[in-house]
């Protein structure tokens, strides 16, 4: 398991409410940096400023040329501060980062103080892989497909496709809530995970979509790995939520490694359609 403090930065470039803006921007051109942190005088981080600020910065009507001056023309206060703890799982910050669309993230200790930055910039040069993974179902996300593909379409093993959609999934956002549409969809990748062989491919290729390519596989031995997955999901309970189901809709596709795999996916695509014209809750492999 991996921690923020093991992907973060220690070595903070602050600045407190008292510095001056032009001191600011001064010490993002002179040391080329991405971000900087304003702290308060309990060195408590109150907001952050990266490079995608300075054009709200030169466009601001100050009245003085004070840090605590920008921000109330702003309206950045510490109530919008996103910030983690060193000893929360880096997949929460990932979540938080994409969620709010942002690269730095400061890092704070139990006294709320400043103790190091994380920015996604080094997450990606310290573990370059965590850009492959989707973050709340950690399995592969659709980028991943672009470094496989050369692979697989070299290769001379027959494979399968799997598209998999959940039926309703918008229903049970509605009526549940997010978050527990994103327990529906983390329970489904491990059951889907733990249904394929290790070597399989699991890749999350939309918002509630499932991609599964499956190695050494036939027509035959897509039809029953298709239906098992399709019956292991419908089993799937939910304790604070006894009337909560899921089911999916599935289509299947024999790659024989005919050229282009996307053409091989949107097959399969086009069969989970048909799947869900037909009725969801079924597999059906594209002829």
């Amino acid at each position: 398991m991996i921690l923020v403090k093991n992907a973060m930065t220690q070595n903070v470039y602050h600045l407190s409410l008292e510095n001056s803006i032009s001191e600011l921007i001064d010490l993002m051109s002179e040391r080329g940096i991405g971000s900087i942190v304003i702290v308060n005088k309990e060195q408590k981080p109150v907001q952050i400023f990266t490079l995608r600020d300075i054009p709200k910065i030169f466009s601001a009507n100050l009245k003085d040329n004070k840090i605590n001056t920008l921000l109330s023309v702003l309206r950045k206060d510490e109530k919008d501060l996103i910030k983690v703890k060193p000893n929360q799982h880096l997949i929460v910050a990932m979540n938080l980062m994409n969620q709010n669309n942002i690269s730095h993230l400061p890092v704070v200790n139990k006294e709320n103080k400043l103790v190091g930055i994380l920015s996604m910039r080094d997450l990606l040069r310290h573990f370059p892989g965590i850009v492959f993974t989707d973050p709340l179902t950690q399995v592969n996300n659709r980028m991943y497909l672009d470094i496989i593909r050369a692979k697989i379409e070299k290769s001379n093993v027959k494979l399968c496709i799997l598209m998999i959609d959940i039926d309703n999934f918008k229903n049970i956002n509605d009526k549940y809530g997010h978050l527990v549409g994103d327990l529906v969809l983390k329970e489904i990748a491990k059951i889907i995970r733990t249904s394929i062989k290790t070597y399989d491919e699991l890749i999350r290729y939309g918002g509630e979509e499932f991609l599964v390519i499956l190695y050494r596989c036939d027509i035959k031995n897509l039809t029953s790995i298709g239906e098992r997955i399709r019956n292991s999901l419908k089993k799937i309970k939910f304790t604070k939520y006894k009337n909560l189901s899921v089911t999916v809709s599935i289509g299947g596709y024999a790659y024989n490694s005919e050229g282009d795999i996307y053409e091989g996916i949107k097959k399969a695509d086009q069969a989970m359609y048909q799947a869900k014209i037909a009725g969801k809750d079924r597999l059906i492999l594209w002829k």
